[in-house]
């Protein structure tokens, strides 16, 4: 399609052509000039692109386990799904952030400070809705103040989040989350510097029809004493010595609920051979004669299976039986058997 002509332009055309003279030509752009932007060494990124991967796959699992846990505590359908992990100051993340909104103040050792964790208003009063036995609604006046009753319950949902968090991290490193207190206002919650770089993870949260923001700022300083736990590397050797470790327990329960298990233990002579007409004819004080020297050792069977040869004797006034061999090999077994 042609450039649409501007009405001084139409206006020239019309005057040239009832002159005579020859219509305006249209003039050639200047040549655009490079344009230069300083650039300052302040802003450059301090978190390095495995250390971003590395949260990501982290929130990743967040996201999952808290939406589990988010269905599980308000009886309905909830999503999270990470949108964003991306580096900011943190002026930019506290200079966007709205106003009511509920602010976590987060610390989780062996992280340095703090960190902050915003969940939008829409997200608050469905929260609140849903726990009070009501639908997931965000109707007209949800953009005033927060009561005081509902930050105490918004406190709550918080400190059960803090278990999904926790188990999210377990992955990289045992962390020890712990909320200091929680702020509906920006201006309170300023854990760094404006300048701090901070790694910002966006997650859209949907109850029901209602969708609202979680984020979480972690400054740069915060990960220092971590900052070899989050290299991919490190990750997966992280993920190799927990299934090892996993593992190990495993065999470690099994082992100990075998050990604990009881079992039947019987001691039995060599078979005997008898008429039919002498044990009808058996009675009280009778003595059978057993095909069973005593020098003979018995057999001592673990529920029906033949394991040991033992002496016969008495303990304390009760019979026993000492184990004398071990039956190991499955030869042994069979030579005994006949």
């Amino acid at each position: 399609m042609s450039d649409v002509l501007s009405q001084s332009e139409i206006d020239a055309l019309l005057n040239a052509l009832s002159s005579g003279g020859d219509a305006p030509t249209e003039e050639e752009p200047a040549e655009e000039t490079q344009q230069v932007r300083v650039y300052d060494f302040r802003t450059a990124n301090k978190f390095y692109k495995e250390q971003m991967r590395t949260l990501n796959v982290v929130f990743d699992s967040f996201a999952y386990l808290l939406s589990t846990k988010l269905t599980g505590l308000l009886h309905t359908t909830c999503n999270v799904e990470v949108i964003s992990v991306e580096e900011q100051s943190f002026g930019e993340f506290n200079n966007s952030l709205p106003t009511p909104v509920i602010l976590a103040v987060i610390e989780m050792e062996p992280l340095q400070g703090s960190i902050l964790m915003q969940i939008s208003s829409s997200l608050v009063y469905a929260f609140i809705s849903r726990l009070f036995g009501g639908v997931a609604d965000y109707g007209p006046g949800t953009d005033k103040s927060f009561t005081e009753i509902e930050m105490s319950i918004m406190e709550n949902v918080v400190h059960q989040i803090m278990s999904v968090l926790k188990e999210a991290w377990a992955k990289i490193v045992d962390v020890k989350p712990v909320v200091k207190r929680i702020e509906s206002s920006p201006q309170f919650t300023q854990i760094a510097a404006m300048t701090e770089p901070a790694a910002i993870v966006t997650m859209m949260a949907t109850i029901d029809q209602i969708e609202g923001v979680i984020g979480l700022c972690i400054p740069h300083y915060a990960i220092q004493s971590i900052a070899k736990q989050l290299s991919a590397v490190n990750m997966a050797l992280a993920e190799t010595s927990k299934h090892s470790k996993e593992m190990a327990s495993q065999h470690q329960n099994i082992k100990e609920q075998i050990e604990n298990t009881y079992v039947n233990v019987g001691v039995t002579f060599n078979e005997t051979n008898a008429l039919l007409r002498e044990i009808l004819s058996m009675r009280p004080g009778d003595v059978i004669r057993l095909n069973h020297p005593i020098s003979e050792y018995v057999n001592v069977n673990v529920e029906s299976l033949y394991k040991f040869k033992g002496v016969i004797g008495t303990d304390h006034h009760q019979y026993a039986v000492q184990i004398a061999s071990v039956m190991d090999s499955p030869e042994e077994k069979e030579t005994a058997s006949e």
